[in-house]
């Protein structure tokens, strides 16, 4: 008996329904989740929604690990010994009935290949002290097909998974890994053409423009719509949208120049800020004009998709990745320093006008409407 049916078992006794009316309620919540969850992830769900808790069989004893290469079948339960590649954001869901969850990834390696780890909802709480780079023996995972690919078999952390980070004495020699799981082209800016994939530039940054944002579901990211002040995406329905930052630059590399385009965690990426702080820069000009001293003339090796702008006709690059931005804190400071010290010259020379006429001046009291303190 599969782990799966160990648990529809164990609610039918528990709640006195039938296998057909918990097939069809464990069928509805896998839907209403969009693949975000897996059935004996949804079997739990719907019974915390009958008011009843399972407890899952503790696996009898330890799986043995396995290789990363002889992973080929889903519903599979595995131990394996790999190294962290990449660590994907959390996702915090809402489903349409308004329950709440988390789901967190990690790509993570052996000497045999690369595979995607899951974790949901509390168990994203043991990634917050992992980092790229760390060891991890996961034991007693399970495998699953993934809903998007069903031709790649993904890891998912149970229940009843345990997991140690880094063991001592394990070091493991990973395949060379791309963070965004492509070959790349290097071309020179010259070379490019309408439509190539994934090419590599090495280039400065000429110009950053005031960054945009859009209205986005927090869930998938996709644009929200805008109802009566209520916001609602196509999949999630009603949800309480977020701003999703844009940037566009201009980059250089003596052969020509192109405008390049990020969003969200590519926006971060090229930028060194934050969501919030890049949307802050829409909001206030000299905070904008700062950061565009610092971040002009900067050295970027970048990768992506050529395209054209739909708004202007203009060919473009869509970053996919950004190996490199290496800012010159150096001039950062010397142009500070200089714009302060061009302010306290200003500011000298108001003063004294302001001195030589105040006498001249009739202070005249304003009253100020409550709503406007």
């Amino acid at each position: 008996m599969t782990e799966k049916e160990k648990l529809v078992e164990n609610l039918i006794k528990k709640t006195g329904k039938s296998k057909e009316e918990l097939s069809l309620l464990i069928n509805d919540k896998v839907n209403e989740l969009s693949g975000l969850v897996s059935e004996e992830g949804a079997i739990y769900i719907v019974a915390n929604e009958l008011g009843v808790r399972l407890e899952a069989e503790r696996p009898k004893k330890e799986v043995e690990l396995v290789r990363i290469e002889n992973i080929k079948e889903p519903k599979v339960p595995i131990s394996l010994l790999v190294k962290v590649l990449k660590k994907y954001d959390k996702i915090n869901f809402t489903s349409k009935k308004g329950n709440e969850g988390s789901v967190q990834s990690i790509l993570a390696g052996d000497e045999t290949g690369i595979i995607r780890i899951t974790f949901w909802n509390d168990q994203t709480d043991l990634l917050e002290n992992i980092h790229e780079g760390d060891i991890l023996k996961i034991i007693n995972a399970y495998t699953r097909e993934n809903t998007q690919k069903p031709e790649r078999i993904d890891v998912h952390y149970g229940q009843y998974s345990d997991i140690e980070v880094n063991p001592e004495g394990i070091s493991i020699e990973t395949p060379e890994f791309k963070p965004m799981g492509f070959d790349s082209t290097d071309k020179k800016i010259s070379e490019i053409e309408e439509g190539d994939k994934n090419v590599r530039i090495e280039a400065t940054i000429t110009d950053f423009d005031i960054p945009r944002f859009y209205i986005a579901c927090p869930n998938c990211f996709k644009k929200a719509l805008q109802d009566e002040g209520v916001s609602k995406c196509g999949e999630h329905g009603e949800v309480e949208a977020i701003k999703v930052p844009i940037v566009n630059l201009i980059i250089d590399d003596a052969s020509g120049t192109i405008p390049i385009v990020g969003f969200r965690d590519r926006a971060e990426k090229i930028t060194g800020l934050s969501s919030e702080d890049i949307i802050s820069l829409t909001e206030d000009i000299d905070k904008y004009r700062d950061f565009s001293n610092k971040i002009i003339g900067s050295k970027t090796i970048i990768i992506g998709n050529v395209g054209t702008n739909s708004m202007t006709g203009e060919t473009q690059i869509m970053l996919n990745n950004i190996e490199l931005v290496e800012i010159d804190e150096s001039k950062v400071r010397i142009e500070k320093e200089n714009k302060k010290e061009e302010e306290n010259k200003q500011e000298t020379a108001v003063n004294e006008d302001v001195s030589d006429s105040i006498d001249d001046i009739e202070i005249e009291e304003i009253d100020l409407d409550d709503d406007l303190l």
